[in-house]
């Protein structure tokens, strides 16, 4: 069996997995030099050249992600589309170069089946905190609703206060809260409960 007709069962979640961590000496050792290491820096891009419309993304050195503005044409990628990026190469010679570069051309049977474990755990832990992000976008999105009409109900309360106040000139007209006003109260507390009670069971 040839080494590229193995490397057939290394697909890019396996060999991603593999390269978290190494972007910076994949690159350098397939060709690409990057001027700085630092996403807060602004340089030449490797591939087409410029002055400062190429960056990288913090996260550069696990995902190898990547941004050129060049020609005002906006491109971005991970590591594996920076190569095709400068080189041309399609995704396959892509993930074909960064295997060989890995050494995972010659990958066991039991190192790819570590790999395929790892890369479905990291792909499972993505979608756990994406949806923990969304929840709590949620959560953050009910309790701003609900503050807001606490407070309109509030201001109406206060305004047929004053309005009541107006009319009696004997003496100071208290409005107790509405129903409506005490029901969004209710409601507030009832989502500022819930997200304790998210956070008590996260710790655990």
């Amino acid at each position: 069996m040839t080494a590229r007709a193995k490397n057939q069962y290394l697909g890019f979640p396996e060999v991603r997995t593999a390269a978290a961590g190494q972007w910076e000496q994949i690159h350098r050792s397939l060709g690409i030099q990057l001027a700085s290491t630092s996403h807060l820096k602004h340089t030449p891009c490797p591939a087409c050249g410029g002055r400062d419309r190429f960056r990288i993304d913090a996260t550069y050195q696990n995902t190898g992600r990547w941004i050129c503005s060049g020609g005002g044409d906006l491109q971005s990628g991970d590591g594996f589309s920076l190569l095709g990026h400068a080189y041309g190469w399609t995704p396959s010679e892509q993930l074909q170069a960064v295997a060989e570069c890995l050494g995972l051309t010659n990958a066991s049977d039991r190192e790819r089946e570590t790999l395929r474990r790892k890369a479905e755990a990291q792909a499972a832990a993505m979608l756990a905190d994406a949806r923990r992000k969304d929840e709590q976008a949620r959560r953050d999105a009910n309790i701003l609703s609900a503050l807001q009409d606490l407070e309109d109900l509030i201001k109406h309360r206060q305004y047929l206060q004053r309005q009541a106040h107006l009319t009696s000139s004997l003496h100071r007209v208290t409005i107790n809260p509405l129903e409506d006003e005490l029901s969004a109260a209710y409601t507030l507390n009832m989502l500022i409960l819930e997200i304790y009670a998210s956070q008590g069971s996260n710790d655990q």
